[in-house]
This record gives structure tokens, sequence and C-alpha cells, in this order.
């Protein structure tokens, strides 16, 4: 998302210096071409894919270029009994995700009266997935998924200095009411390790990759137009165990480890392209609860990156 300042630098500290000779349009048309050449579109829109994975239910991620804040709402559901170990069934995932993401910079600073830029950016997706649960012997399965969803981000600048009211003028639909509207299709694949250990003790282990196209249905201005392509892979190893009882539920304690990797050509819009997950949590076994629930989690972990930190925290419902 840093990207945007060398494409607004040039033309600002040109406007700073001769204010008189550079117009509104000339600084919108050298953005413009910025934009397109860095396929900024295509980098937005990062955004809307990082919010649709099934992940934590929110979580806060800083690296030295921006500041993010998302919240999930993963549903995942697997319609082959527990006890059948046979059997190719259907397979179901939903995915509602928000993001915010916010930074400021100093534009032309060697000036000495530099102006500066707030920007944020909202994200709202939505994915849906459709697959099968396929075993492969009685501790193993894979899950082939296709996904399809939306994606709607809106972005906004705030400027100050003493070329703001230029800068606002000629950035508008690009810095100021940004707004980029896109389809999601894609496809996945999952493979999950279930095994029992001694003394109660579970190992759960998952390895997944996503592709996603992203389609603009409506751009606030078309150098914000861009078709491309995101990947998105993920490794979680998890081991729970008993840890007595909650009134009449069985209560177990969970540590977990997840390795992520956003891959394709706008993989570091972010700042940030791998990151790792440390953490634990609670499980609350709730049969009686119906609906094919049968517990209920609350989990928390550090993440540490390429020039990233945060964390996450989640509450979920174990099908």
């Amino acid at each position: 998302m840093a990207i945007l300042v060398p494409a607004l630098s040039p033309p600002a500290a040109r406007a700073q210096t001769t204010p008189s000779g550079v117009s509104a349009e000339a600084i919108r048309d050298a953005v413009r071409g910025q934009l397109k050449t860095e396929d900024i579109g295509h980098g937005f829109e990062t955004l809307g894919v990082f919010g649709g994975t099934p992940d934590a239910s929110a979580a806060r991620y800083s690296s030295n270029d921006i500041t993010l804040h998302g919240y999930k709402l993963p549903i995942t559901h697997s319609f082959r009994d527990k006890d059948d170990t046979d059997s190719v069934a259907p397979y179901l995932e939903v995915t509602l995700g928000y993001e915010t993401a916010w930074q400021q910079t100093a534009l032309g600073a060697d000036t000495g009266a530099p102006d500066v830029v707030k920007e944020n950016y909202k994200s709202y997706s939505a994915l849906g997935g459709f697959g099968l649960d396929i075993p492969i012997g009685g501790s193993t399965s894979v899950r082939p998924v296709a996904l399809g969803g939306y994606t709607r981000i809106r972005g906004s600048g705030e400027f100050a200095g003493p070329n703001a009211d230029l800068l606002r003028e000629s950035t508008g639909g690009i810095l100021t009411s940004m707004r980029i509207d896109s389809f999601l299709a894609g496809g996945g694949v999952e493979v999950l390790h279930e095994r029992t250990l001694p003394d109660g003790l579970r190992l759960h282990l998952m390895g997944r990759f996503s592709e996603f196209a992203d389609i603009p249905s409506r751009v606030s201005d078309p150098s914000l137009k861009s078709t491309g392509s995101f990947g998105f892979a993920t490794v979680n190893a998890q081991l729970d165990g008993p840890l007595g009882h909650l009134f009449a539920d069985d209560l177990r304690w969970i540590a977990f480890s997840r390795g992520n990797i956003l891959i394709g050509s706008q993989q570091d819009f972010l700042g940030f392209d791998k990151f790792l997950e440390v953490g634990g949590g609670l499980e609350v076994m709730t049969p009686h609860m119906g609906y094919g629930v049968e517990g209920v989690t609350l989990r928390g972990s550090a993440i540490i990156g390429n020039g990233v930190r945060g964390w996450t925290i989640g509450l979920g419902l174990a099908f």
C-alpha cells in the first residue's frame, strides 16, 4: 500500500515548488499512470482476498507500511458422519470478512514543508465454497473446493499541508472516495490429518492452498481496474488434551502453530507476505447444543513475520 507514495511524491513536490505551474489534471494523469504501471488496483484486491480466507475471528497486523485490523466469521461443515471413515461426503464453507487498514505518509519532505496524507481503507468480503470431503485411510482426508464470492473496497485520503487542496482535487476517486467492487472465483484443496494419541491427546494437521481470480465489476477510476490472481497457502498443526470439566462438559486445552504465505504479483502489497501464528486456547465439549455442534473454542495467538507483528483472537464452533 506504500506504493502510492512514489505515485504522489513527484507531482506533490512539483506543486510545492511551483504551485501555479501544475494543474490538478496534470497531477491526476501522473498518478493514474503510476497506478496502472504498478497495477495498484490488483493490489487493493489483496485486502478482499485476505478477508475472505478462513482464519481467526479477529486479528491485528502491524508492519512498517500499514496497520490492519481484520474480523472474520468462518463457518465450515462436512456432511460426513464422524464415525464414517470410508464415504465421500459434501463439504461447505462460508467466510464473511471485514478489514480496516490505515497509514500516514509525508509527501515531498525534502522541500521543508511536506504535505501529509492519511489513507484509510475498508474491505467487505463474502466467500463461499462447495466441495467434497474424501477420506484417505482412517485418519486423513482431502477436500477439493470450488470458491466464489464478492468483495467491496472503500478508500479515503485526508490531506494536510500547503498543497492539500490541490492534492485532494487531483486524487478524487483514487485516494478520496475510492471504490472497487469485484467478483472472486477460484478453488482450493485442503488436506487434513487427525490422530488420537495416548493420554487423551489429539493431533490435528492441516495444509491448504487456495487460488483466486478477481474480476472488477465497478471501480471509481479506470486506473484501478485490473484483473489478476492471488494465492494463499497455510499449514497448521494443533495439539489438544484433557483439562478436566466445566460444569458437566469436558474441558480441553489447545496449542497450535500456523504458517501463512500470500502468493502473487502483489503479495507484499500489505507490507508483508509471510507470517507465523503461535498460540493456544480452550475448548468446551458441548454435544447437547444440537445442530451438529460438538464444542465451543476460544483461542488466541501472537503473529510474527517478515516485517509484521500482531495478534489474533477467535471464538468458534466445533462440528
